[in-house]
């Protein structure tokens, strides 16, 4: 807590705030003041709450504040919203401290979560009102502004964040504005040139041809790559759905109606099994050991004395157990009689807990199967959406994985040849640029020469002005030339390309032969698919229509024999109940009719005589003791009340005494005894 203080005071001594707090001033703080520094904390978040809460009831303030709070997401650290809300309204610290925290931690987080709930929280429109038509119209436009704001708000972030700025940006168009003006003045160099050069406009409409033809070459180019990328996704998902159908052929092969039937009661048992039988039990059982840790935690903390003691008493308990349950069994096995042989059901009830055991642990494996088998079918979902993302294809499997493997190895051995011969390039660069170096140092030795004898000859700069004359008539031929060959290249260019376009048709041609066929086979697989598929949905939904059915007789079932169970086992204590009952009768009957004296004393009826007897004599005993206590009761309240009496004859002449005393008038005869005079 002292901590979080810091901090809010640290916070509110800064910028826009300027409160100038110390710990002791803040803690010092009443309700009434941390309110109003929560509120100002709100007006800096969203300016409409920019008020004073001295001028606001007490209740629109807490609905106000609460609002805010639930706008900017904030988690309460009690779950008792009650106390939350007292405590708001009071401006109890404990509730208005973390409060603060929170919002001066994340300012700007909040400022924009602000921002954006004045656009995207939702006007609450009541059902009968938005049954209007031109209400519901009007409602759905705003959902689409909405979704619209959305829109343009998360392209504006992303905008932001995408590391461009205005600088940046007007620094780039600079450049390329400098850019454009270079390329319109070669523009308008090139063309003068060109002015006085015949045939000019042929040659620019042939060369203007020649950029088209070029650009038209890229596209197709680029409409070849698409076709064989289209073309080998469409292999590709013809080969995953020719899988998935002969996966569907082999596992409906064998099967028959009664088979699916068979296999989908079994599913329901089990599922019946782990929703009546497991689940409730498990249930049942955590909420017992749930009761037992309450019960446990609400009592008070246990010595070791205690501990011992417990011990102890479960120990007792446990061994008196057992011997109860080895007498029992010992009176089963020795016994015979019908009754007894109840108790021999015990091994058969052994094996209907052991098989009841062994279900719960299939039913148990069974789960964690499932569990296993949805975490590897989502983990196999998101290594394939990854590969979505990288490569845009699908897991290459069987053939195709092979021709992959092999492509590989291929670019592998074109690899390591590659780079054997830059490895020799580059030896050979080096030897190359070695001699070059070697000959410019020899160049410039023999150009020093030629200088030396040019400067004694009396004709410095002869060869400079030799080697340019050279230079510009060796310019002159070559540009003659290239004048005259510029009509031939582009013609042989244009006839090159017509050349290549009409190869490219001739190679396409086949592959799109080829293309028509499986367009069609995907077509009818198509239509096969959506065939199966309606039949499979029909299938499927008379499938589920049966299993309803049967879920209910099922159920009815269940809920017959339950209720048959229930009156078997009433009726069987009843006649068990009837049983004693009747055997208790026969045995008094017998007992009554013996002539044995002995047996006579151990019928019920005479047990019972017995006693009235024994309580009509206690009776008698106890009537003479009343009459006794109420005799001795009348000479004792007589004898209390003249000893009564005596004590208030004793109590006066205290008194009398003492005032004989305060007064002097008191003297003692021979015997001591003190006389009062008058």
């Amino acid at each position: 807590m002292s901590e979080e203080i810091k901090f809010i005071v640290n916070e509110l001594n800064k910028e826009p705030y300027s409160r100038n707090y110390n710990l002791i001033s803040f803690d010092a703080l009443n309700g009434e003041s941390l309110l109003q520094i929560l509120n100002d904390v709100f007006a800096e978040i969203d300016g409409k709450n920019k008020l004073d809460i001295r001028e606001e009831e007490p209740e629109q303030m807490a609905v106000r504040m609460l609002g805010m709070l639930r706008i900017l997401k904030y988690k309460p650290p009690d779950d008792n919203m009650s106390n939350f809300r007292q405590g708001l309204v009071s401006g109890n610290k404990q509730v208005i401290y973390p409060i603060l925290a929170w919002l001066l931690e994340r300012t700007d987080e909040l400022k924009k979560r602000a921002y954006l709930a004045k656009y995207l929280v939702k006007l609450e429109v009541p059902a009968e009102i938005i049954g209007d038509v031109d209400v519901a119209d009007t409602h759905m436009k705003y959902e689409e502004l909405i979704d619209q704001f959305k829109s343009i708000h998360r392209e504006y972030e992303a905008l932001r964040t995408s590391g461009f700025s205005t600088a940046e940006l007007r620094r780039d168009i600079a450049a390329m504005e400098e850019e454009r003006d270079l390329v319109l003045r070669r523009i308008d160099r090139m063309k003068q040139k060109i002015e006085g050069t015949p045939n000019s406009e042929a040659m620019l409409s042939s060369a203007r041809a020649l950029r088209q033809e070029k650009e038209r070459k890229k596209e197709m180019g680029q409409q070849e790559g698409d076709l064989k990328s289209a073309i080998q996704l469409s292999e590709q998902r013809i080969a995953r759905l020719q899988t998935q159908l002969k996966d569907i052929r082999k596992a409906g092969m064998g099967t028959t109606p009664e088979g699916l039937l068979q296999r989908l009661e079994e599913d329901v048992n089990v599922n019946t099994y782990i929703v009546k039988e497991k689940l409730p039990k498990e249930l049942s059982a955590k909420e017992r050991y749930v009761a037992i840790l309450e019960r446990v935690a609400a009592q008070p903390a246990m010595g070791q004395q205690e501990i011992d003691s417990v011990n102890k008493q479960i120990r007792a308990l446990t061994t008196e157990i057992n011997k109860l349950n080895e007498a029992r069994m010992k009176e089963v096995d020795e016994d015979d009689t019908p009754e007894s042989k109840v108790g021999k059901l015990s091994f058969f009830r052994k094996n209907t807990v052991i098989i009841g055991r062994k279900k719960e642990q299939t039913a148990e494996r069974l789960n964690e199967l499932r569990g296993e088998l949805a975490n590897i079918q989502e983990d196999m979902r998101d290594k394939q959406d990854q590969l979505k993302k990288f490569s845009g294809e699908q897991v290459l499997r069987g053939e195709e994985f092979k021709r992959y493997v092999n492509k590989l190895r291929g670019k592998s051995s074109v690899y390591k040849i590659k780079r054997a011969e830059l490895s020799d390039l580059r030896a050979e660069y080096g030897v190359l640029s070695r001699t070059e170096e070697i000959l410019k140092s020899k160049d410039a030795q023999i150009l020093e020469q030629l200088n030396s004898v040019e400067s004694q000859m009396g004709v410095s700069g002869f060869r400079e002005t030799q080697e340019t004359m050279e230079k510009v008539s060796t310019m002159k031929a070559e540009i003659d030339e290239r004048k005259g060959q510029t009509l031939e290249e582009m013609s042989g260019m244009v006839i090159e390309l017509n050349h290549k376009i009409a190869e490219r048709k001739a190679r396409l041609a086949p592959i799109i032969k080829e293309l028509r066929p499986l367009r069609q086979k995907v077509q009818d697989l198509t239509v096969d698919y959506n065939d199966k598929k309606h039949t499979h949905d029909s299938v499927a939904a008379g499938l589920d229509t049966n299993l309803a059915k049967l879920e209910t007789e099922v159920k009815n079932l269940y809920d017959e024999i339950v209720s048959s169970e229930t009156k078997y086992h009433i009726l069987n204590s009843e006649r068990e109940i009837l049983n004693l009952k009747q055997q208790q009768a026969s045995d008094e009957i017998k007992l009554y009719l013996s002539s044995d004296p002995q047996d006579k004393r151990k019928s019920l009826r005479e047990q019972l005589m017995t006693n009235i007897s024994e309580q009509e004599k206690l009776g008698r005993v106890l009537r003479e003791e009343q009459k006794s206590v109420k005799d001795l009761l009348q000479t004792s309240a007589k004898q209390l009340r003249m000893w009564q009496d005596v004590v208030k004859l004793m109590e006066v002449k205290r008194k009398c005494l003492d005032a004989a005393r305060n007064s002097g008038n008191v003297t003692r005869n021979s015997g001591g005894e003190a006389l009062v005079l008058t």
